[in-house]
């Protein structure tokens, strides 16, 4: 093969146009020419989470936008529900527990997605927020998050929704689902460099922070409200990385939201009727809650040798995540991934026996 085909679950390919777009001199992040620039990401970046409310940009990875949402919505002992289906919606039940909220975790089986009727049936008048995993990408399952938006909608109940690996890749419309805390970060579907994390809250979420009682300063975003008005940031952020999003962004539009959300629909489905023809199968129990930003392809004892053999074929994707690291390998559709590419890992896989 020619070339190297990253299709990693992340950080993800960045195309050449977005590390040409950082290849320039430094500017002031107080002077008017950056304030433009943020003005600009920050309104692409509310067409991509499909909403009016500002989306933020924070220099840290997805957690720390995960930090910022438990900091600023949410007090000491706050009763939380958490669907676990995987390491990252783990991950998001133990951050809450750090920070001491009384967590109800709902533990399902790997493969599974989270069903709106058994998370429901733990929410009580005092659970304060539901967690949710937009797209588990430990386990390729997606979650329908306009089921969850709809049954909590008319609650004092906080829809929390990390889309670290879908937003950018697939459809995600904030407003109109009543998400009311969304956040993602740059090295996914976004094609940007690791390094900064969004993060959006409606007017239901930042009622819930006039009253919260945890420590914060880094990521208090009533403070980066405060400055987002004048389009500056409270602290200096990653300027080179802004660049690159200012760019992706561009790259996003120019191809059309829906053209973006069509490639990625196509793309993994021809992976996953790819592989089944190999005689592999996907990991997620039930097709239809398939992620549609990458494919979790089961083979039982074998997926770390694939992973090996791939990549000595110049071809990238990522092993799975503990316990299944050795029965689940995962290929990444999102961001820079093009027919070409799920064409080339095909044929590569299919030289493994």
């Amino acid at each position: 093969m020619k070339k190297e085909v990253v299709m990693m679950v992340g950080p993800t390919a960045v195309p050449d146009r977005v590390l040409q777009a950082m290849n320039k001199k430094s500017i002031s992040h107080r002077s008017a020419e950056y304030s433009e620039i943020q003005a600009r990401v920050s309104k692409g970046l509310k067409r991509v989470f499909g909403t009016e409310n500002e989306v933020y940009t924070l220099t840290s990875s997805g957690t720390g936008a995960m930090e910022a949402a438990i900091q600023n919505c949410f007090s000491f002992g706050d009763e939380v529900v958490v669907p676990v289906l995987g390491m990252f919606s783990a991950q998001f039940a133990a951050m809450a527990e750090a920070f001491k909220l009384n967590v109800k975790r709902i533990e399902y089986d790997l493969g599974e997605a989270a069903d709106v009727e058994s998370v429901m049936a733990q929410v009580t008048p005092q659970t304060k927020g539901v967690f949710v995993i937009h797209n588990e990408s430990a386990t390729g399952v997606y979650n329908d998050l306009q089921a969850f938006g709809e049954a909590l909608k008319d609650t004092n109940t906080l829809l929390i929704t990390d889309s670290v690996s879908g937003a950018g890749g697939l459809e995600m419309k904030m407003d109109e689902w009543h998400v009311d805390v969304l956040l993602s970060s740059s090295q996914k579907a976004l094609m940007v460099p690791a390094g900064l994390s969004f993060i959006a809250l409606n007017e239901k979420a930042w009622k819930a922070t006039e009253s919260s009682n945890i420590p914060k300063f880094y990521f208090d975003l009533n403070k980066a409200r405060s400055f987002y008005a004048k389009d500056q940031t409270p602290n200096t952020p990653a300027v080179y990385n802004i660049f690159a999003v200012d760019e992706a962004l561009k790259m996003i539009f120019e191809e059309g939201l829906e053209n973006v959300y069509r490639r990625h629909e196509e793309n993994t489905q021809a992976i996953i009727d790819g592989v089944k023809k190999l005689g592999y199968s996907i990991f997620p129990r039930d097709e239809k809650h398939a992620s549609r930003t990458l494919t979790a392809v089961y083979a039982p004892g074998r997926a770390k040798e694939i992973v090996k053999r791939l990549g000595e074929m110049g071809v990238v994707v990522n092993g799975g995540l503990p316990p299944v690291d050795n029965d689940v390998f995962r290929v990444g559709t999102m961001g820079y991934v093009y027919k070409e590419d799920v064409d080339t890992f095909l044929a590569a896989l299919a030289q493994i026996k």
